[in-house]
């Protein structure tokens, strides 16, 4: 583990330090700046968590993330297959990667207006609280509509993935450098993720450009209410097949 570790903390001499938090959206970056031909300037970092659910107290301690690591294996059967298949990933090393990144090292962080992105953000931000050098940001929702980027469906993604591929390689080459957080900024994104993780509720929705936090039985009633529509849909589609 700890020679995994340094290999991952020695590569981390680029130009630039990418951070996200999906490893499709990671995927996705990787391939968009080869494509731009400024791969090479660049390292790119990408947790493997979700940071919608789940405790956050204590997250920047090791008891904080044993406790979040068990919380999500009782209650997603995956999630110890996807943590072992992608361990420099995890929780811990990744936070460690965080805080190792050297000075000289502009720091890009990716984010979607979606509750895991903006709390994993805040998260990272907490993380870099010492740093004194700027630190950069892409919000990949917002720049999709500054730049005039409208879907033939008029939906503004609320992820990466939902972005069309020609879209997202404008976005990563206007703003592959980020837009520098003012010290204001990163201080109000800090002071929310004490907020979140003194909350410490175990899902968290993004509502009107804020993390709002629930307790995780807030969905049930919209969850069971899909399921019995998709049966009642399944069960007119029988009926039409039969009739046809």
């Amino acid at each position: 583990m700890e020679k995994a570790q340094g290999d991952m903390n020695e590569r981390i001499d680029q130009e630039y330090v990418h951070i996200l938090f999906g490893m499709s959206d990671a995927g996705s970056l990787k391939v968009t700046l080869s494509a731009l031909g400024i791969r090479e300037t660049s390292q790119v970092l990408s947790f493997n968590e979700l940071f919608s659910i789940g405790p956050l107290s204590g997250l920047d301690t090791i008891p904080g993330m044993q406790n979040r690591h068990l919380w999500m294996m009782e209650r997603d059967e995956d999630y110890s297959i996807s943590q072992h298949y992608n361990q420099e990933n995890q929780l811990v090393r990744m936070a460690q990667t965080v805080k190792s990144i050297p000075h000289h090292a502009i720091i890009v962080i990716w984010v979607a207006d979606n509750a895991h992105d903006q709390t994993g953000l805040r998260f990272v931000l907490h993380l870099l609280r010492d740093r004194i050098q700027p630190v950069h940001m892409v919000n990949v929702t917002e720049q999709y509509q500054s730049a005039g980027i409208h879907g033939t469906d008029g939906v503004v993604p609320f992820y990466s993935g939902a972005i069309d591929q020609e879209s997202y390689l404008l976005i990563v080459k206007k703003y592959s450098q980020g837009l520098p957080l003012e010290s204001n900024q990163r201080k109000e994104y800090e002071a929310d993720w004490l907020r979140l993780a003194e909350e410490n509720q175990m899902l968290r929705l993004w509502e009107d450009a804020a993390i709002i936090s629930y307790d995780e039985s807030a969905l049930d009633e919209v969850i069971l209410r899909s399921v019995i529509e998709l049966e009642v849909e399944q069960e007119r589609n029988q009926v039409r097949k039969g009739l046809s």
